[in-house]
């Protein structure tokens, strides 16, 4: 069968998604992780006025070399009450503020300083050691759009605009629904041939680390039509979820009723994605909410979530994921010809000769662990045959995979 490009997949979430538009009013102590429902824009320069970028004497550079009489001292905080004449100085410390008449600041180091005389025996240019007015944004100057993902840098950005809270999106309501005979929550004993439910916590985790507001239903067992009939009890009950995560029940077996109950009981955008691990995924809507289903197998279900979950939720909050492009060399090849195109958790290693993709983290679609220490993923075309050793391919870094902090900037239509 034909598969669903990743591109496609997505564009298929998107266009049955609508994007939050309701606004909450935010603390800037509690606003990291939200999302910007604002453009702010700076309503003077900043700096607000010209400043000294090292401790040192404020002077006029066309007196020098020479000895200059020393008029004072101006701290980060003082306002300076005279101009700086011809033949003076002013003792000044980093942040200060520049008295009138100044146009340079020579460092300490550079000056020897005497009974309240300086001499400084060198040149110096204008403008050395000053941060003017506006260098870091001018007035009336965009410093984070509406859709942007607020991170510690953002919220300090805020900070300097003097903001003490800002718009933010409201949170989205996830609703998370795992299933599988075999899962069993952490803390509970664990019978044979079962194993602890990883998906609902990995999930949880990066939902809520990404600003959304998580309802997990209890496990749902293998039963035939207990997925769906537990899914329209809960879209009925608690109205207004913006999207449902599920995991497991997607794929070709007779026990995945998961994908056999969407196809009977939803609007099934697609099934199965050209990405392995990972390729059992659907997009349905189910009651009107969007529904993406991954694999039950951990390393399967990761790959679909970065690749398809983490975009979506970008999408979600008006913004957009930022992907790099890199490229590396497979030193020792890959051996397998490949079907599904294939997304193989790597760690980059970078010498003088460039970029190579280390494969040797476990890649099997059940093993969640790679995820924690992989830093890219190197991608081997739909299609491909074996892959000799010295290629050259194509890998990708995405917001959220391994020590990557997830992260996305406004949307392409909120920037413009």
């Amino acid at each position: 069968m034909a598969y669903t490009s990743v591109t496609d997949a997505l564009a298929r979430l998107f266009q049955a998604s609508s994007p939050i538009n309701d606004v909450e009013i935010c603390s800037l102590h509690h606003c990291a992780g939200r999302t910007l429902a604002e453009t702010l824009t700076t309503s003077s320069p900043i700096p607000r006025f010209d400043r000294a970028a090292m401790d040192g004497y404020a002077v006029q550079s066309r007196d020098l070399p020479g000895q200059l009489t020393v008029m004072g001292t101006i701290g980060a905080g003082d306002i300076p009450s005279l101009a700086c004449q011809s033949g003076q100085a002013y003792r000044i410390f980093t942040g200060a503020p520049l008295p009138p008449g100044a146009d340079a600041v020579v460092e300490q180091e550079q000056a020897m300083a005497d009974n309240g005389l300086v001499r400084i025996g060198s040149r110096v240019k204008p403008g050395r050691n000053i941060s003017p007015s506006g260098s870091e944004f001018a007035a009336d100057t965009v410093v984070l759009g509406r859709g942007q993902r607020l991170g510690p840098i953002h919220v300090g950005l805020v900070a300097t605009l003097g903001l003490n809270s800002v718009r933010v999106l409201r949170k989205p309501r996830v609703l998370l629904v795992t299933t599988g005979t075999e899962l069993v929550l952490p803390g509970s004993h664990l019978p044979a041939a079962h194993i602890y439910d990883a998906n609902r916590f990995v999930l949880t985790t990066w939902l809520e680390a990404a600003g959304a507001q998580v309802t997990a239903l209890p496990i749902v067992p293998d039963i035939p039509g207990l997925f769906i009939s537990e899914l329209h009890q809960a879209l009925a009950m608690v109205p207004g979820f913006d999207m449902v995560i599920t995991t497991g029940g997607v794929s070709v077996g007779d026990k995945d009723d998961v994908i056999q109950s969407l196809r009977e009981n939803s609007h099934l955008l697609f099934w199965r994605a050209d990405m392995h691990p990972g390729k059992s995924i659907a997009g349905s809507v189910v009651d009107n909410v969007p529904v993406l289903s991954l694999s039950g197998n951990p390393g399967a279900a990761m790959t679909s979530w970065v690749m398809l979950g983490v975009p979506w939720l970008a999408y979600m909050h008006h913004g957009r994921i930022r992907q790099e492009i890199v490229f590396g060399c497979l030193t020792d090849g890959f051996p397998k010809a490949t079907r599904e195109t294939r997304y193989l958790r790597s760690r980059i290693i970078a010498d003088k000769s460039g970029n190579m993709f280390d494969l040797s983290l476990p890649q099997q679609s059940d093993l969640l662990s790679s995820y924690a220490v992989a830093d890219a993923f190197a991608i081997i075309p739909q299609g491909s045959p074996p892959i000799a050793p010295g290629t050259v391919i194509t890998g990708l870094r995405t917001p959220g995979l391994g020590s990557t902090a997830l992260s996305w900037d406004p949307s392409e239509k909120e920037e413009n």
